[in-house]
């Protein structure tokens, strides 16, 4: 009698996840950026939540969680139910924090269930006009000659992906590169253009008006594929084989989303991706790709990034400030 019970609540739980499946979203959901409300992520979470509004009928509501490198907003959502109604955005950052912390308060990647990456954000390696560089292999060899000039570099702060860029570039190219870091790339940038910094390392989009003016020059992108905006220009990677920083945006919800929910997310996501405005918002005025990846994918990435950049944060004995 105990076991046709056992089965028989077995069977329920089964039916009551695919009739979750082929009914969702029957309720709100709710996206937890783990950042204050006005940046690039919050801007494209919000971009995604309107568009899946309005294809479901359904209130998207955007949770601004900011703190602890994005770590508290990141908990929220490990800690909610596994329903698909709490999601969170996640970013490389979350992949860069477990080698840096004493003390997780969640598994990476294990406490989540990847949806989608929703886009790739190259970075831009720019200089002061005053730096006798055009390249990356310029500014390389400029650094060995004078290390004491050209050695400096600005970054939006310390374990950021621009930071560990450059020191990715210093193993594999011999290079002492200082970091310099900042606290936002507004007042990096603003040093940068004063002359105070040589180079730096910031989003393409935050200093693509002042590249374009001459106030500052290009020397070399950080994504794996040259940037739409510069097609010219040279990734790291084509200067130093083995380079690898993307950059990237993704959709996960806590550990244990039905496989049809993931898969109805991601497909309605890649959908809202996919749309002209997306493509003028993003791709074409930030220089973005909008993989709208799987979430096979992106777990794979997952693992792998928070493997690399483990190691690598290990290497350098960077810890969390």
């Amino acid at each position: 009698m105990r076991h046709l019970l056992v089965l028989a609540m077995l069977w329920c739980a089964g039916w009551v996840h695919a009739q979750t499946a082929a009914t969702y979203p029957s309720q709100p959901i709710k996206i937890i950026v783990p950042f204050t409300a006005g940046g690039p992520a919050d801007g494209v979470t919000r971009f995604v939540a309107q568009r899946l509004s309005e294809r479901w009928k359904q209130t998207v509501v955007v949770d601004n969680r900011p703190g602890a490198g994005g770590m508290i907003g990141a908990d929220a959502a490990a800690k909610a139910p596994p329903d698909g109604y709490t999601l969170v955005l996640l970013v490389t950052g979350h992949t860069i924090m477990p080698a840096m912390q004493a003390k997780m308060p969640y598994d990476m990647p294990r406490d989540f269930t990847p949806i989608t990456i929703l886009n790739r954000a190259p970075k831009l390696v720019v200089a002061h006009p005053s730096v006798p560089a055009s390249s990356l292999r310029e500014l390389i060899a400029l650094q060995k000659s004078d290390p004491a000039k050209y050695s400096n570099y600005g970054t939006s702060g310390v374990g950021s992906m621009a930071h560990l860029s450059m020191e990715l570039v210093n193993q594999l190219a011999g290079t002492k590169f200082v970091h310099v870091p900042y606290k936002g790339g507004a007042a990096t940038l603003s040093d940068l253009l004063g002359g105070q910094l040589p180079f730096g390392v910031l989003d393409l989009g935050s200093v693509l008006p002042q590249v374009r003016s001459g106030k500052l020059k290009v020397l070399a992108v950080t994504g794996t594929a040259r940037s739409q905006v510069f097609p010219d220009l040279l990734t790291i990677g084509e200067v130093l084989p083995g380079f690898e920083a993307d950059e990237w945006f993704g959709i996960a919800g806590p550990r244990g989303i039905p496989p049809d929910i993931v898969r109805k997310l991601q497909q309605e996501i890649a959908a809202a991706l996919a749309t002209p405005e997306a493509k003028a918002r993003y791709i074409d005025a930030l220089g973005w790709q909008l993989p709208a990846s799987t979430p096979e994918q992106m777990g794979v990435e997952l693992e792998q990034h928070t493997r690399k950049w483990g190691e690598l944060v290990k290497r350098i004995g960077l810890k969390a400030e």
